[in-house]
């Protein structure tokens, strides 16, 4: 076990994306849609040609990303929380379109714990969240 980041041995946090991926989504454009929300009358923001369904939060972002921590901690010592984990990083990327590389930073790091079972590189994380601040 890494006693660190309490990683049982053979499972380990790799970086996200490469380089040239970071730099093209940091570039891209974000803009605020022409037409507000109908439901909520909040604007809206465009990333590339789509419409983000919901506002994003960057505290909402490090909530999810907190609680999937602790839920990952908990898998580790055996309890059954899988989905939530999960669920919890799939929020979290839903509430993070407006900053693009940070989106797709947590949209891989889910992917891949749900498909292969990587741990998400949460210290990228941290980093990428403060740097959209």
């Amino acid at each position: 076990m890494h006693d660190s980041q309490n990683i049982p041995d053979g499972i380990s946090a790799v970086p996200v994306l490469p380089p040239e991926e970071i730099e093209r989504l940091r570039d891209s454009a974000i803009t605020e849609a022409a037409n507000p929300c109908k439901r909520c009358g909040q604007k809206r923001i465009l990333v590339g040609q789509s419409v983000a369904p919901r506002p994003s939060c960057l505290e909402c972002v490090e909530k999810h990303l907190g609680a999937a921590m602790v839920l990952l901690s908990e898998i580790y010592h055996g309890y059954q929380h899988r989905l939530l984990l999960i669920g919890h990083l799939h929020e979290a990327e839903e509430e993070s379109q407006q900053w693009p590389l940070l989106h797709e930073m947590i949209r891989q790091s889910r992917k891949a714990y749900q498909l292969d079972g990587i741990t998400p590189d949460w210290e990228s994380l941290a980093k990428e969240v403060a740097h959209a601040r």
